[in-house]
């Protein structure tokens, strides 16, 4: 038996791995490599970034624009699970193939910084909102959670469970110091409202009356006004959920390379 049949290899890939060897002593090959490398990790970071600022916009959108969408019911819902659809295959692939917990933390820090570039520059500079009135919430907490759980636990169920729970549960208590002034209650034209709803009166959006948006009524006041807790209980369960199946989608996705592409030793 040959040494090209015993190693299982064909002729042509014993040329190329030898090319490849041979390359790494030529500084003009490596360099070219070098390039070649950065150019694709520009093309992915970009990726990345585009792709949580489009996923998100697209998903959560109006709900985290503006102050007086962000009410203790369908806010706190919305936004983490947008996020957890678009943090968990990567966070498969990552883990399945690294073992770095980072892309929620990652996911979370990049959606920050750019959702203060649009809207500094969308809505401020362009449409003339105060920031007071669009300013982002911060999920960067939530996605360390959730990175936290999976480097400790070292386990995706285990991270699942914890980690999408906590991711779920705790978007509303992140974001209270920045929220609170806005929550103040104030009489408007005989009427008892928040802060943040006489904003939506006074800046007029080009969907008005339909961004108009009384939060608090609703039949979950029969429970007493345990609306965050409420809200909160059932996005960490929803949380769980959403973080499990998308890290099954995860799976999936990282198996297609089995079928289309060989694994390169």
């Amino acid at each position: 038996m040959s040494e090209v049949q015993a190693n299982g290899l064909t002729e042509k890939e014993i040329k190329a791995r030898l090319l490849d060897v041979r390359s790494l002593d030529n500084p003009r090959a490596m360099k070219l490599y070098r390039r070649f490398d950065g150019i694709i990790i520009l093309v992915l970071f970009m990726f990345l970034v585009l792709g949580v600022q489009i996923q998100f916009t697209l998903t959560a959108g109006d709900w985290d624009y503006w102050i007086d969408w962000r009410d203790r019911r369908w806010w706190p819902l919305v936004a983490p699970f947008s996020l957890l659809l678009f943090i968990a295959p990567f966070t498969y692939g990552i883990w399945a193939r690294v073992r770095l917990p980072i892309m929620a933390t990652a996911v979370t820090t990049l959606l920050c910084l750019v959702s203060w570039l649009s809207r500094y520059l969308n809505f401020y500079e362009f449409t003339h909102f105060p920031l007071s009135f669009t300013f982002p919430s911060t999920y960067i907490g939530l996605g360390i959670l959730l990175d936290c759980a999976l480097a400790i636990s070292r386990s995706l169920i285990v991270s699942s469970m914890i980690g999408g729970g906590l991711f779920g549960a705790l978007v509303y208590p992140i974001n209270w110091s920045f929220m609170a002034p806005y929550k103040v209650p104030v009489e408007f034209n005989g009427m008892l409202m928040s802060v943040a709803d006489v904003m939506g009166y006074q800046y007029i959006r080009t969907t008005t009356p339909e961004y108009l948006r009384i939060i608090e009524e609703s039949t979950l006041r029969t429970f007493g006004g345990s609306v965050t807790p409420l809200t909160a209980v059932f996005s960490a369960l929803c949380g769980m959920v959403i973080y499990m199946i998308f890290l099954w989608v995860g799976s999936r996705i990282n198996k297609l390379d089995q079928a289309f592409s060989k694994r390169i030793v």
